[in-house]
């Protein structure tokens, strides 16, 4: 009887020792309704316009160039018409080519910059899961990482409001918006 008492304090204590705390984030809604995310899809969409808008003016700029060569290559000698013609199609192909640099950069930078928010987020989680005592947080996803999650341990929400009240807290925040009052006064002094 001692014997058994024994056991199952023993078995009682050892089951209290190894509960873990467990939750879940929704990884995509996170990565969706992060405002960090957010600003920065901003900002990479506002330097795509830009991008598209420059190589606009330069496309406008190339076409007058190959109108004029048109125009004037009824007067112009076989050999100057063919030097001409040769010297437009580089051209061409080097617009071409500075777009495609231009925007594999522009992508480079996108992904740089998601990476970074990637680890912040994963940062943020770990200490998260520190100071409340979560043994683990998992990540639920399209790809069915969490399979079923009973939605009382579904930490998306509590861990995004305050991941969100982190960034506005931070200096990235004001410096995101400092740099669009930047660009919005120099937009507005190019118009007049």
């Amino acid at each position: 009887m001692k014997n058994l008492i024994i056991a199952l304090i023993t078995l009682v204590t050892l089951s209290a020792c190894t509960q873990q705390k467990t939750g879940y984030v929704d990884s995509i809604e996170m990565m969706k309704e992060y405002k960090a995310v957010k600003a920065l899809e901003q900002e990479i969409e506002e330097k795509q316009n830009t991008l598209q808008a420059t190589y606009q003016q330069i496309a406008l700029a190339f076409d007058k160039e190959v109108q004029e060569f048109q125009s004037k290559s009824k007067k112009m000698s076989q050999k100057n018409g063919e030097a001409r013609y040769q010297e437009l199609m580089m051209k061409q192909q080097q617009i071409q080519q500075s777009q495609q640099n231009e925007s594999a950069k522009l992508q480079n930078e996108s992904q740089e910059e998601m990476n970074k928010i990637i680890d912040d987020v994963k940062d943020f989680v770990k200490d998260y899961a520190k100071e409340n005592g979560f043994t683990y947080i998992l990540g639920s996803n399209d790809s069915g990482n969490v399979l079923y999650g009973d939605s009382k341990m579904d930490l998306t929400e509590t861990i995004l409001d305050a991941l969100n009240k982190e960034y506005k807290n931070s200096n990235k925040s004001e410096e995101i918006t400092e740099e669009k009052e930047t660009e919005e006064t120099s937009k507005e002094e190019e118009k007049k």
